[in-house]
């Protein structure tokens, strides 16, 4: 893990991983993940010429919180990260709640970011009938509850502080509630560890994180139909976090998208070998 301080005075910590002198590409983390989820194959984004850059966001892993945020000051922060880095062009990937954080970064640099490619994507749930399209019981509830922030915030923390007693089982109860994916968490050895890794990092702090993107996935501060920057947006026919019907509804905003739908995956299938592959090299330079 590496660290940069924002001008604020936060700390933002991030991984670099695939080919050193590739071309950048910054991944966005959805909700209760973090900077660590991903292919455990690092010789995918090697073999396509990519430099992955994945920050946690505020909340997460060892990233300060930033407990006022909104959806469009992560493009700001990614600005910082980039700068410091010395990346001046370079693509954006992002998943489930990082799909709104890849767009406020097309949408604070347009004219630095190349290429935006998203998976299974959160809409701004301000939208109306937006936050009905929430499959997961727990998201459900939330998002009637989403108001309430005090109570918010302590059902956060509470279900951070049981997922870490026992890390393996709740990547079980992932799977359990995502049965489409459940070979994506439980068959593959070393994906099991990423993911247990992702989601230890992703709750280090507690439910700060997931509380903040809460907040901030009903306060985006812009909207899809703000970029103009050129899009893949892919989606599994089959998940049972979010209805596919809400990816779609983003890629109906985006003003340039070409949609993918990968059959009979669900919300976490884009972490598979073959997807991931696919992911990565819409953003890809071609040589």
């Amino acid at each position: 893990m590496e660290t940069c301080q924002l001008a604020d005075g936060r700390v933002l910590s991030y991984d670099t991983y695939g080919a050193s002198d590739g071309h950048p590409v910054i991944f966005n983390h959805g909700f209760s993940d973090s900077r660590l989820i991903r292919n455990p194959d690092e010789s995918i984004a090697i073999s396509l010429g990519l430099r992955m850059i994945a920050a946690d966001q505020p909340g997460v892993g060892g990233s300060s919180p930033d407990k006022r945020r909104r959806m469009v000051d992560w493009g700001a922060d990614m600005e910082e990260l980039a700068d410091s880095l010395g990346v001046a062009d370079f693509a954006v990937l992002g998943h489930s709640g990082g799909g709104p954080h890849a767009m406020s970064i097309a949408h604070r640099m347009p004219d630095r970011v190349t290429k935006l490619a998203l998976a299974s994507p959160v809409a701004p749930l301000s939208q109306p009938g937006m936050a009905k399209l929430l499959v997961n019981k727990d998201l459900k509830l939330i998002a009637r509850l989403h108001h309430l922030h005090g109570l918010i915030k302590v059902a956060s923390n509470m279900s951070a502080k049981k997922a870490l007693k026992d890390i393996p089982s709740f990547v079980e109860a992932t799977a359990q509630a995502d049965p489409s994916d459940a070979h994506t968490f439980l068959d593959d050895p070393d994906q099991k560890e990423m993911f247990e890794a992702s989601f230890t990092a992703g709750m280090e702090q507690g439910g700060e994180g997931m509380y903040e993107m809460t907040m901030a996935l009903w306060d985006w501060g812009f909207s899809p139909s703000d970029i103009s920057t050129p899009t893949d947006l892919f989606y599994g026919d089959a998940d049972d976090i979010l209805s596919p019907r809400m990816p779609l509804a983003v890629a109906e905003q985006l003003q340039d998208c070409t949609t993918h739908v990968w059959p009979g995956a669900g919300h976490y299938g884009f972490v598979d070998r073959e997807r991931w592959t696919q992911f990565l090299s819409s953003v890809a330079v071609p040589t």
